[in-house]
């Protein structure tokens, strides 16, 4: 009797951990449809599909040369719709964030470039029926009887700044529109001559010999390897045009275009002659 209850005890228990065995039981998916439901997620990229804009370069073609003057410039905007660059979009939940740019820790440290100081003197272009005031002790080139150009003389410097002035006789007043092609017709040609590379800004305009005047910069580097940058200005008057050229070492824009630029520009008369 004993033995037949012991024998019913044993197979309950048995039974017992049998059904939980089964419940727990691991279940692993097989097919491939099992599988690419339980694949994780990707983690989703912060920075969207478009790539950080990078910074405008002044080279690009898209500077504005009225961010370095203040008085009486003007936006020539008609002319030069075909030369606005687009400012770039990010299509990202994340567009409004702004990209943090990191620099290695042993980027080297620009040295400083050294500081100029002019003293200015009188100059008579007299074939040119002009008078104005330059920096003191530049060479002057008067051999071509329609320019007249100064050039600096230091030779510490990689480069020798000038200053031309030319006229040039046409058959009528120009137009802004007309201005703008001319500036831009001799920029092309400066740079197709002695440079390796060569961009220009927009144009834009302001007043000049008491006329309209349109002007535009440049920057560029020689066959030689040398920086250099400039700025040309170009205005109409009495069927004449007055071409200004100030060209300088890259880094020194502010220095020529506050000191020597403006300088002539607004020391500049006609002289009978």
């Amino acid at each position: 009797m004993w033995k037949k209850r012991i024998l019913c005890l044993v197979l309950v228990l048995c039974a017992a951990l049998a059904m939980t065995a089964c419940k727990q039981k691991e279940t692993f998916p097989t097919t491939p449809q099992e599988l690419a439901t339980e694949a994780p997620q990707d983690e989703q990229n912060i920075f969207g599909d478009t790539p950080i804009p990078q910074a405008i370069d002044f080279d690009d073609g898209s500077y504005d040369p009225t961010q370095e003057e203040g008085g009486d410039e003007e936006e020539v905007v008609a002319a030069d719709v075909n030369e606005q660059t687009p400012a770039p979009t990010m299509q990202s939940e994340y567009a409004g964030a702004t990209p943090v740019l990191i620099d290695p820790i042993d980027k080297p440290t620009p040295t400083p470039l050294p500081t100029l100081t002019f003293n200015y003197d009188k100059y008579e272009a007299k074939a040119l029926g002009l008078t104005f005031e330059a920096p003191a002790g530049w060479l002057v080139d008067d051999s071509q009887p329609d320019t007249y150009t100064l050039t600096n003389p230091d030779p510490s410097m990689d480069y020798a700044a000038q200053l031309s002035i030319r006229l040039v006789p046409v058959s009528k007043n120009y137009t802004k529109n007309e201005l703008i092609k001319e500036v831009k017709g001799t920029l092309d040609t400066l740079g197709s001559e002695g440079f390796k590379k060569f961009e220009r800004s927009n144009t834009a305009g302001r007043k000049f010999m008491n006329s309209d005047a349109i002007y535009a910069n440049y920057t560029g580097t020689t066959t030689d390897g040398v920086k250099v940058a400039g700025r040309i200005i170009i205005a109409c008057v009495n069927k004449t045009l007055y071409i200004l050229h100030v060209s300088y070492p890259q880094g020194y824009t502010k220095t020529y275009v506050d000191n020597v630029y403006d300088k002539f520009r607004h020391t500049v008369k006609t002289i009978s002659q």
